[in-house]
C-alpha cells in the first residue's frame, strides 16, 4: 500500500452496515467494516458486545475450580463464609468487564496520540472505534474458551505461544515474551492495524507506529518483569 493512502483508496462504495453485519464483518471482512465505520461509527454496539461477552465469561469463571482455589488461597486455606464468597463473586463479575475496557481505552489513547506522527489526525473517538471493534474477537474468543473449559471441567484454556515451549525455559526472556504473544491478542493487534489504516487514512506501514510499536515495547517490558519476578528479584 502506498504512503499516499488517500490517492488510492476508494470510499465511494461505503454504506452503513446493520448491527449484525458489523459484528460479522469484524471476523470475515474487517476492511469493509472499518471503511463503513469511518463514516458511520457506532461505539455503543461494540462496547455492548464486549461487556455482555465478558460478563458471560465471568459467570463461567466463577464456577470454575480455579476460581474456588484462588478464593481459598486468598483466605489462607480456610473455607470462606457464604457472604464472603458472594462478595468475591460480585467483585469478579464487576472487574472482569473493566479490564478489557481499560485496555481498550489506553490503546485508543496511544493510537490517537501517535497517529499524528504517522500523518493522521488525533481523534480519540475514532481511535475508540478502532480498538473496541478490534477487541470483539478477543472477547468472543475468550467466552468460547471459557465455555469449552466449563464443559470439560478444566482450567481456562491458554493460547499464548508459551504453551509450545518447554518448562525449562520458564524463567527466560523468550518465555516471558511468548507468554504475551497470545493468539487472540495478536488478532486484536492485526485488526487494530487495519482499522487505524482505514479510519485515520494512513498506510498500514505508517499505522505500525501507533499500533504495533507500543505493543512491542510493552511486551519487552513485561517480559523483563517476568524474568525478574521468576528469579525472585521483585
Amino acid at each position: 500500500m502506498s504512503d499516499n493512502f488517500n490517492e488510492f483508496e476508494d470510499y465511494s462504495d461505503v454504506t452503513e452496515l446493520k448491527w449484525w453485519e458489523k459484528v460479522r464483518d469484524v471476523f470475515i471482512d474487517p476492511k469493509r467494516l472499518f471503511k463503513s465505520l469511518k463514516f458511520y461509527p457506532n461505539l455503543k454496539l461494540s462496547i455492548f458486545v464486549i461487556v455482555i461477552t465478558t460478563v458471560l465469561t465471568a459467570f463461567l469463571q466463577i464456577n470454575s475450580e480455579e476460581f474456588i482455589n484462588n478464593v481459598l488461597k486468598s483466605m489462607g486455606g480456610t473455607t470462606p463464609s457464604g457472604s464472603t464468597l458472594n462478595a468475591y463473586v460480585y467483585i469478579t463479575i464487576a472487574l472482569i468487564p473493566l479490564v478489557p475496557l481499560f485496555v481498550i481505552f489506553f490503546k485508543a489513547f496511544m493510537i490517537s496520540g501517535l497517529a499524528v506522527l504517522a500523518g493522521g489526525d488525533s481523534d480519540y473517538t475514532d481511535a475508540m472505534v478502532v480498538t473496541t471493534y478490534a477487541y470483539i474477537p478477543v472477547a468472543v474468543g475468550t467466552l468460547v474458551l471459557a465455555v469449552i473449559a466449563y464443559l470439560l471441567g478444566t482450567n481456562p484454556i491458554e493460547l499464548s505461544l508459551a504453551q509450545i515451549l518447554p518448562e525449562s525455559m520458564a524463567g527466560g526472556l523468550v518465555y516471558g515474551i511468548a507468554l504475551r504473544m497470545d493468539i487472540l491478542v495478536i488478532w486484536y493487534q492485526v485488526l487494530s492495524l487495519i482499522g487505524t489504516s482505514y479510519i485515520f487514512e494512513i498506510s498500514r506501514k505508517k499505522a505500525l507506529i501507533p499500533v504495533i510499536l507500543p505493543w512491542i515495547i510493552w511486551i519487552i517490558f513485561s517480559a523483563g518483569l517476568h524474568v525478574l519476578s521468576y528469579g525472585g528479584m521483585i
